[in-house]
Parts: C-alpha cells; structure tokens; sequence
C-alpha cells in the first residue's frame, strides 16, 4: 500500500527575516495569514492531519480549518523543528559575528547546538515517526510542520544521507508529497 504524505510548511511568521527558528513559539505575521488561507484551497479535502504543537503551525492548521481542510487533526511533539539553542531567532550573518562554528554544523549529523538539541536527537524522533507512517492504513496524511522536519524527513525518506537536506528549499505555506511505499519514497511534489 502507498501512502501519500503531504508535507506542509506553517507560514510566514513574525520573526525576523532570515533568522533561524527552532523552538521559539513565533506567530503568523499577517501576510502569514493570507498565505495559509491560500494554501487552504489547494489541499485535499477530508484527509487526517497530524501537526507540530508550535504556535506558527497550530495558527497555519487555524487557518485550513477555517477553509475546511485538515479537520481531523493529532498534534505530536515529534513534528517540532530542531532547538537551535543559543542561535534561536539569531542570522547566519550574526552566528558567524558571534564566533558560532558554521563548518562543524556543516557536518550536520554530528552537530549539537550549543544549549539546543543534537541533530541526532532531532533525526531519531523523525525516524521514529517515519517508522510509524510505513504500517499507516490511510492513503494519505497531511503533515503540517516545520522547514527543516519536511527537509530531513525527506531525505531519509527517500534514502538520501541526511545531510542533503540543504537540497531542499522548503518555503512558507507549501506543500511537497511523498508517495511511501515499504522500500522507500518517491519525491512527487515539491513547493506546491
């Protein structure tokens, strides 16, 4: 059996342009706003939704709703972006300014953020999850999250070495799908 995932990325939110957020419980800017009530009338209708808890995708998921998508929905706390720790709502510009190691995050897989979480720790909670939707008897599933969730869950859906995620350019208010069958995925849709 095949499951369709559709990947949804929250909207824009109110933290700085370029800025990196993790665990900052950020808002929908108002153009945020427009953008989910948009992306609402391209969603499939009466398909379950699982969401993060975070403020921006909880708002984005208020949206649909609103439009009459994504009605029966379960939040996981596995669908939260990475904590970026001490470079939360911070530019790479300003990381790097600060004497922040941006070739050891390069590395990705064997990066902690200073006072955030371990992308280890972050890829292993995706895993779990990726786990759980290969024995899923629904033909699709909305999963309304987060730039680097959708970007990693990606590549390990599709066998790619997790630092590849930085392939993907996920953009506010988007969807990409992934069609998962037991061997593996296939990218059909990406920035819808």
């Amino acid at each position: 059996m095949v499951l369709q995932l559709h990947f949804v990325r929250h909207a824009e939110t109110v933290a700085p342009p370029g800025s990196l957020v993790g665990a900052t419980d950020a808002a929908l800017s108002t153009k945020g706003k427009v953008q989910a009530k948009q992306l609402a009338g391209q969603l499939p209708t009466g398909v379950p939704c699982l969401c993060s808890p975070l403020l921006r995708a909880r708002q984005t998921l208020e949206q649909l709703q609103d439009c009459g998508v994504a009605q029966k929905v379960s939040f996981d706390e596995r669908l939260r972006e990475i904590d970026f720790g001490d470079y939360e709502l911070k530019t790479f510009a300003e990381i790097v300014a600060a004497g922040g190691d941006i070739d050891a995050w390069m590395e990705y897989s064997h990066f902690t953020f200073p006072h955030g979480e371990s992308v280890a720790c972050f890829v292993e909670r995706l895993q779990a999850l990726l786990a759980e939707w290969r024995l899923y008897q629904e033909e699709q599933l909305i999963v309304l999250t987060h730039g680097g969730v959708i970007r990693t869950m990606i590549c390990l859906a599709l066998g790619l070495d997790i630092k590849s995620y930085l392939l993907f350019n996920v953009k506010y208010a988007s969807w990409s799908t992934v069609e998962l069958y037991s061997q593996g995925g296939v990218l059909t849709a990406l920035n819808r």
